[in-house]
């Protein structure tokens, strides 16, 4: 990785010719809760926001925070054969496509991490899979043993997945013990029934009453800056995906306190219904995230990289970095990425860190902006990066400030000497404005 030198302002004029910036600053960074791009942080902000500030008290649907920084994980059949990630407490968010309008419910995926971890199995393309990993012996709800014995890899070894589905209305009081399904009376008082049946191409499940409730229920959400009542999910099998197993009834300790609780795997979750939680508590969604990521990159997690990225300082005229635009600083701030193994993926995850960077002392031209990396070519100590997305262009200081902190980060890197610019298929042009 290098270091760029200062350059005159001149450069500013032309697309793509050699920037530079000064040597990065360890600047202190707002990354608490940091989102790898907007699309993340409003699915986030839809059900997590209003738990998160008090406005109600329920269960969280993604976890109070992102648990992993942006990643890329190699898929077969998204633009460059990789897709950018980023993981949470309950699930795993995912970009498949990029130029899927970022308003279509679907532009975020949560991963089918049930199904691979009951399979021992990783998905990397719509029709390719890594099975090299055994299935997760990890426990289906809770932090340590909510439901002891109760595995992704147990479900597997019982054949639970090949069960087929109750008939609607058919009271649940079976239970998994040891090694064999049994039928124990003692949970019939909480009234639970088989409630809505799922039959489709390799799916024959029935979703028990509290979990379509769930899925089905109404609540205080985050829209567009204000919080309504609406769908806590916008299709009910958005978030779990369809069942893969019948429920069953467990009972555990809970604070050394036998406890009846409810479980029912689906494709991307692990839902619990525990009645004699609180109302907002009684059906919660395992940790469903953690254990993949757990079974996935083990103890160690991801390992990462030092990187910098471009970031600017209004007015600032050159006392933090150096001048250009509309008497901007660019300054380039230092942070860690996922590592990687070609230039062209080291360009492309720095600038999405980038592009959602957040700075208690800096601005970022790219915050709020609908904007994604599609693909990227190194080749000849030139970089061709196709952008795809919205612009945030609204006055003539925005050009440059677009253009150089996205040279700033991507330059950064030895095998990187130039930069092309693209944006939804067309080279990127200054001046828009001027």
């Amino acid at each position: 990785m290098k270091t760029l030198m200062r350059r005159p302002i001149a450069i500013l004029l032309a697309l793509g010719l050699t920037v530079s910036a000064v040597a990065p600053l360890a600047a202190q960074e707002d990354n608490d809760r940091f989102f790898a791009n907007q699309s993340f942080e409003e699915r986030w902000e839809r059900t997590d926001r209003p738990v998160d500030e008090g406005a109600i008290h329920r269960t969280w649907m993604w976890g109070p925070s992102p648990n992993s920084d942006t990643l890329l994980e190699d898929y077969a059949d998204a633009p460059d054969g990789v897709r950018q990630v980023q993981y949470f407490d309950k699930s795993r968010m995912e970009i498949n496509d990029p130029t899927a309008d970022p308003g279509d419910v679907w532009q975020v995926t949560n991963g089918l991490l049930v199904v691979e971890m009951v399979e021992g199995k990783i998905q990397v393309g719509d029709d390719e899979f890594d099975e090299s990993p055994d299935p997760a012996n990890i426990p289906i709800a809770g932090d340590v043993d909510v439901i002891p014995g109760m595995t992704y890899a147990k479900i597997n070894e019982l054949d639970l997945r090949l069960i087929g589905g109750r008939e609607e209305g058919t009271l649940i009081n079976e239970a998994v013990r040891e090694d064999d399904v049994v039928v124990d009376d003692q949970y019939d008082e909480y009234g639970v029934t088989a409630m809505h049946h799922v039959d489709l191409d390799g799916v024959d499940n029935t979703v028990a009453s509290p979990f379509w409730g769930f899925m089905n229920e109404q609540g205080l959400i985050y829209q567009d800056g204000d919080y309504v009542t609406d769908d806590l999910f916008q299709n009910p099998f958005y978030a779990t995906g369809y069942p893969i197993t019948e429920a069953y009834w467990a009972t555990v300790l809970v604070d050394d306190d036998p406890t009846d609780v409810l479980w029912q795997c689906f494709e991307r979750r692990c839902l619990t219904y525990t009645p004699e939680n609180p109302d907002g508590w009684q059906v919660e969604s395992g940790n469903v995230g953690l254990h993949y990521e757990l079974w996935r990159y083990g103890d160690e997690g991801h390992a990462m990289q030092d990187i910098h990225v471009g970031l600017y300082a209004p007015g600032d005229d050159g006392q933090q970095g150096w001048a250009f635009g509309c008497n901007d600083s660019l300054v380039t701030v230092d942070t860690q990425v996922q590592q990687q193994v070609t230039p062209e993926n080291d360009v492309r995850i720095a600038l999405q860190k980038m592009f959602s960077y957040e700075h208690d002392a800096l601005s970022n031209h790219f915050a709020d902006v609908p904007i994604f990396v599609h693909t990227v070519g190194v080749s000849d100590g030139v970089a061709n990066i196709w952008l795809v997305g919205e612009s945030g262009l609204a006055g003539v200081c925005d050009d440059p400030r677009f253009v150089e902190q996205i040279n700033a980060t991507a330059m950064q890197f030895d095998e990187v000497n130039h930069v092309n610019i693209y944006l939804n298929g067309e080279e990127f042009e200054m001046g828009a404005y001027e």
